[in-house]
This record gives structure tokens, sequence and C-alpha cells, in this order.
């Protein structure tokens, strides 16, 4: 029964960020986790954590992230969305940290996103970015940069995988096909608001949302003017 109490207990402790001995006995097992589920990227043979590794590291301690605030930052010809995130300490409900970070439909590859995506993006930055502010040194002490992975990519991009080196000139060209840039779609129609050319796809989306032909830009002007 005392061994069955003790097992309980030790599940039920979190780590103390001001204990230098159970920090470093925690990042022995966030690097566990991290490595087991691959919430990291390597970027120039430096390896990033995923903010979901931030998350549990942050959780080890009992320290969880609040959205406490999302600020529509939108334009005529933009989607624009700042998010603010709070870490607050669950013994005892402190506020310990907070973030701030945007993300705009301007970004590249974000282009297509719709408005739902780009305000989850915001909250996501913000939630590695105040992690960061508060915990970066106990994620460089599990041997990860001190900088959430999301914030190594280029504005909107993905995630990059590891790309091995081609070594023959026939693996060169496999390479070379597999990573060439797709020629964007063709235009098939015009927009009925600027008159802007646009594919078949986007005409027919905004033809059932908005009753006319619109262009991205014009759909979000739409959406604002409703």
């Amino acid at each position: 029964m005392k061994a069955e109490s003790k097992a309980v207990a030790l599940k039920n402790t979190t780590y103390d960020i001001v204990n230098p001995n159970q920090m470093s006995a925690m990042a022995d097992v966030l690097k566990g986790h991290i490595v087991k589920h691959r919430l990291y990227t390597s970027i120039v043979g430096k390896n990033y954590a995923h903010v979901e590794g931030w998350q549990f590291a942050g959780g080890l301690m009992g320290l969880f992230p609040i959205v406490s605030e999302v600020t529509d930052l939108s334009k005529a010809e933009e989607i624009k969305w700042m998010a603010k995130v709070e870490i607050q300490n669950i013994k005892d409900g402190k506020v310990v940290g907070r973030g701030f970070a945007v993300c705009s439909n301007k970004e590249n590859k974000k282009k297509s996103f719709d408005e739902y995506a780009i305000l989850s993006m915001a909250q996501t930055r913000a939630i590695g970015k105040a992690y960061r502010n508060l915990i970066g040194w106990v994620m460089k002490l599990a041997g990860y940069e001190g900088t959430p992975g999301e914030e190594m990519v280029k504005a909107g991009e993905t995630m990059p995988a590891a790309a091995p080196v081609p070594a023959t000139a026939a693996e060169k060209d496999a390479f070379k096909q597999k990573n060439a840039v797709k020629p964007s779609p063709a235009p098939e129609a015009s927009c009925h608001g600027c008159g802007n050319e646009m594919t078949k796809a986007e005409a027919q989306f905004s033809a059932r949302v908005f009753k006319k032909p619109l262009c991205r830009d014009c759909q979000g002007e739409a959406k604002r003017t409703k």
C-alpha cells in the first residue's frame, strides 16, 4: 500500500523551475518525449522543438498556456490577427509569463488560408513565444535550441523535413524533379469586383458563397462589409 501511494505521489509531482537538480532531471524526461514523438525539426544542423514539445515541458512544471486576447488587425487587402498568450501556474493561478505573435495571409504560402487558419496560427505562435520567454533555457538544457521550431520556418511555410543529399547523377535528377516548383494554375475567370484573373476553382467557390466570382482580396472585403 505504501509503495502504491508513493508511486501515485511521484506521478503528481511537478518540477520546480527554481530547483536546478529537478530541472536537470526534467530535461532528460523532456528530451525522451520529444525524440519518441518526433516533436522537433533539424534546421542547418540544429534541433528545434515544436510547440507541442514546449507545451509538454510547461506541463511538467504545472505551467499552462491561456489565450487571453486576440486582435483583428485586418485591412481591406489583408487578413491579419494578433494573439496574446499568458502562462499560468496551475498551483496558484498566477500568470508567470506572456507572449505575443501575429499571422497574416500576406505571408509566403498563406495567401490561400482561410481566416480561421490565420487566427489559429497566431495563437500557436504566441504559445511558443510565451514559453520561450519563460523556459527557453530549460529547452537548451534538454539539448534543443531555445527557439520554437515554428519561429525558424519562413513565414507561412510548413516545418521542413531533412532531405537526403543526392549522391549520383541519377539521384540528383530525381531530386530536382521531385523538388521542382510547380507552376500556378492558369487563370480561367475574372473577379467581378476588381477584374483580376482567378482560377476556375476560386470562381466556383466564391460564386457559391458570395453569389458572384470574387478573388480572395475581394472576398475578404465582402466579409467585412456584410
